[in-house]
Parts: structure tokens; sequence; C-alpha cells
């Protein structure tokens, strides 16, 4: 499946190359903030329960500093909606949150292909009756695609692979059990150098 998906990107991508290519004075320098929207295969899995793998949504936050036009690195703040939210009803919402240190790696100084990757904490919450959520750890890797709009402004399709773990969730009501997850995410973020 992810060899399927990145065959996908690469031939949506072939077509932008050109523009992308023709940006040979854009610098990546400096401060940098992105928005990534997009849609998970998201898998887990469950010590005492089968798992289950559903498509959700997925959206991140982020940003940093460009060390050099090579390497930029930040924070991000991100995840998948398992059960959106409701105002009216407080027995609605689950979600797995990402806390991660990223870093997005470009081979060469003009390339528009880079290579992301990050770790750190992952958090799975729950509004459900009987529930209750856990902490973990986890990362994720993919390969992603900058298409310049402007100077300064990067539109960046991009495919992820995440895992992560967290232990003691109480989910389904009553059952306490660790739980593991994976996902496949594509996402389209715009990027502001």
């Amino acid at each position: 499946m992810l060899a399927r998906c990145i065959a996908c990107l690469v031939l949506c991508l072939g077509p932008l190359s050109a523009a992308a290519q023709s940006a040979d004075s854009r610098e990546r320098a400096g401060f940098w903030g992105g928005i990534d929207v997009g849609i998970g295969v998201v898998e887990r899995s469950y010590s005492q329960t089968s798992s289950t793998t559903d498509t959700k949504f997925a959206f991140a936050i982020s940003g940093g500093y460009a060390w050099n036009p090579k390497l930029l690195l930040g924070v991000e703040f991100g995840g998948w909606t398992l059960q959106s939210s409701n105002l009216w009803d407080s027995n609605q919402g689950q979600a797995i949150e990402t806390l991660f240190a990223v870093a997005r790696y470009y081979p060469t100084r003009d390339s528009p292909l880079f290579i992301r990757a990050g770790g750190g904490r992952v958090k799975y919450w729950t509004n459900q009756p009987g529930e209750s959520g856990a902490t973990g750890w986890g990362g994720a890797i993919g390969i992603g695609y900058d298409v310049y709009a402007s100077n300064h402004v990067r539109l960046a399709p991009s495919i992820e692979y995440s895992f992560g773990s967290f232990n003691g969730a109480t989910s389904p009501p009553g059952i306490t059990q660790d739980q593991r997850f994976q996902a496949i995410t594509l996402t389209f973020g715009i990027t502001l150098h």
C-alpha cells in the first residue's frame, strides 16, 4: 500500500517539476511555518481487543528555523480525528495527537524534493463515557515535494508513515489496555518562509 501511495504521489508531481526547478534563486532561510491537512489510514492494534482500521482526517501545524537551505528544523503539533467533538454533546470526541520535533532535509540546495522525519510525544484522548486516554511515544517519516507559489510560499504535497503506542488507555469502556497505531497519511501543506 505504501509503495502505491508513493508511486501515485510521484506521478502527480511530475508536471509540477518544471515550475519548481525554475526557482533556483528562491532560498530556504530563516524562520518558517506551515499547515498540513489531509487524510490518513489509521490502523490501531490493542493488547486485548481486535484491531481496527479507519480512514480519518489529519491536520498539523509546524514551525521552526532553516539552519541552511538543505535543513529545516522545528516542532509540529498534529494528529488524526477519530471522532469529531460536538459542542452540544460532551460524550463525543476522540483523537490521536502528536507533538514532534521535526526535520525536513532537502538532498540539494535547490531541490524541491524533501525527506521529512520526526518523533516525540503522542496522546490518545476520548470523551466517550467509561473511557480514558493515555500518552506515549511515536515517530514519523515521509517524503514531499515543494511547488513554489511565490518566493516565500511553497505548496507541498507529501506522504508520511507514522507510528506510536500508549499504555493504559481505557477503551472500549471498562477495558484498560495498551494500544499501538500506525498510519499512512497523504497531506497537502502550505509552508511560509
